[in-house]
């Protein structure tokens, strides 16, 4: 184990080497890592490196993208070798006079270490564990039991929610909440059935599926993997998991007792997990309706929730059915129409015509209110509290309808039209 997470650490750096814009840098240095804060790099480099000019830029406002992007690898005294995926160049320190000093700020580095020959012990699996950050605990159906021992007899056990599958045919899975920020995953997956890459890119898939079953984001603290006589640990900052607010969960029913959501619960992140490993143009579809519910869920005010969860209706088929924004065209009603039907016969049943055509009739009613919004208190007004109670009505329907989407489109079968039942009380 190169770290504990939860605690600072040190590094000796006896080597970083980078390439920037065809040019490359040698160095060496300190690497330091805090939970909150992440990694910082501090190194001396065989020549100046100053990616932007402070006293030209002075003033301007600087942008970085994915492609301005460089990686380093990193020679760490005691540990190895490691790797910066993603360094930006405006994370370096600002300097009037260009010097040799790297020093910025990182968000991951990945770490490698190859276990000596004699230690190597071949396996039908590739395997992997990471640790996830929630805001809220993530329960499943099986019984995870913990006993605890002192003087060598029995002291204290306990017995708390957890996840099992065993397919070693295909994948196994192990996980547990040890507390309600953290998710605890182990996966083991046959050689036969999968790729190396796919151990890797594992928990990535599971984290939007664990994302979407429980309606909060999620992210990846920590990863390790061990494949072909080398382990690898991968480390990031820590971000914040928030939440998505009552009127945008894509799958939660409150209305289901917990044994069957935590049932459903496990199916769920089966069936997704595997969904978002495999990848293609449905699975980013889906995450990216996830991603926009969460961003809905976040504003300050209905208009805006209302607007950006309509417009995720016609974002995918808009994506699914190659039917890119032009501008002065126009994505006509026929159109929603003739897409939605082609949705429902694709992934859903005859019984869904009902469900569809009411989503199409919120879509448009939620889009067009507040393309063109008023801020009337009186009844009937923007804000009046009969307009409130459909507008609360309403987003659950559609976030129900975006959930039932990604379930069809992640191969889920014979799904049925089930709304939560809203009900509103008034102050006695």
């Amino acid at each position: 184990m190169v770290m504990d997470y939860d605690n600072p650490a040190k590094f000796v750096l006896d080597g970083v080497h980078f390439s920037y814009r065809g040019e490359m840098f040698k160095g060496t240095g300190f690497l330091e890592w805090d939970p909150v804060k992440g990694f910082h790099i501090d190194a001396l480099l065989d020549k100046n490196f100053a990616p932007v000019d402070a006293f030209k830029t002075m003033g301007q406002i600087l942008v970085n993208t994915k492609e301005d992007t460089f990686s380093i690898w990193l020679n760490v005294r005691g540990h190895g070798r490691a790797f910066v995926p993603v360094a930006f160049p405006l994370g370096q320190k600002h300097s009037f006079q260009p010097d040799n000093h790297l020093s910025m700020d990182l968000q991951r580095v990945i770490f490698f270490f190859r276990w000596p020959h004699d230690n190597e012990t071949p396996s039908r699996f590739w395997s992997g564990s990471a640790i996830y950050l929630t805001k809220s605990k993530i329960e499943f159906p099986d019984h995870l039991k913990s006993e605890s021992t002192l003087g060598g007899l029995p002291f204290h056990g306990s017995i708390s929610t957890g996840l099992s599958h065993n397919d070693e045919e295909n994948l196994c899975l192990t996980g547990r909440s040890p507390s309600d920020d953290k998710f605890e995953l182990s996966w083991a997956l046959n050689k036969t059935r999968w790729r190396r890459n796919d151990a890797w890119r594992f928990s990535e898939a599971a984290r939007k599926a664990l994302a979407i079953i429980s309606a909060q984001t999620v992210w990846i603290a920590s990863q390790k993997l061990s494949r072909d006589g080398q382990a690898i640990e991968d480390f990031r900052r820590q971000a914040e998991a928030e939440r998505l607010g009552y009127y945008f969960q894509p799958l939660l029913n409150n209305d289901l007792g917990a044994s069957e959501r935590w049932n459903f619960n496990k199916v769920a992140l089966l069936k997704l997990t595997e969904f978002f490993l495999r990848g293609g143009l449905h699975a980013e579809t889906c995450w990216k309706i996830f991603c926009q519910m969460a961003d809905a869920s976040h504003q300050r005010n209905t208009q805006a929730k209302e607007l950006l969860l309509a417009t995720i209706l016609e974002a995918i088929f808009r994506t699914i059915n190659n039917r890119p924004f032009k501008a002065g065209g126009h994505y006509r009603e026929n159109m929603r129409k003739a897409d939605m039907e082609k949705f429902r016969t694709d992934f859903f049943s005859e019984k869904w015509s009902k469900a569809c055509n009411r989503a199409l009739e919120l879509h448009k009613e939620l889009r067009h209110r507040n393309a063109h919004p008023d801020w009337l208190t009186s009844d009937d007004g923007g804000l009046s509290k009969a307009e409130l109670k459909k507008s609360y009505a309403n987003l659950i329907f559609m976030s129900r309808f975006y959930g039932y989407m990604i379930l069809g489109m992640a191969g889920f079968k014979n799904l049925k039209p089930q709304f939560p039942v809203v009900r509103f009380s008034e102050p006695a």
